[in-house]
């Protein structure tokens, strides 16, 4: 079974929202934006940010509440997201990666 006919069509169209949004801020910075000060600081933070929030999920899921492990794993997305639009990796790079790996 292909891993994203699981998938809500809706989840899928608001990751690549988030990626345009995304695009957008790390093209014209707007004064105020979380996103905007990640892709000002360059990489190095942003995969600061990245390990922090993997981290966190990890610790998250030792615990026993889901709403904490789904919390950290919603930064961790994100922050990853953000990973990806600094090193110009299209979303769909990812997907199809993951398609592959299905099939093996």
């Amino acid at each position: 079974m292909n891993v994203f006919k699981r998938m809500a069509k809706q989840e899928i169209e608001f990751l690549y929202d988030l990626e345009r949004v995304l695009i957008d801020r790390k093209k014209d910075l707007p004064k105020g934006s979380y996103s905007t000060r990640l892709f000002k600081k360059g990489i190095d933070k942003i995969a600061q940010k990245l390990g922090e929030e993997a981290i966190e999920t990890i610790i998250a899921s030792k615990n026993k509440k889901d709403s904490e492990v789904i919390y950290e794993s919603a930064d961790l997305i994100y922050h990853l997201m953000v990973l990806l639009v600094e090193r110009n990796i299209p979303l769909d790079s990812v997907f199809q990666e993951l398609i592959v790996r299905s099939k093996k």
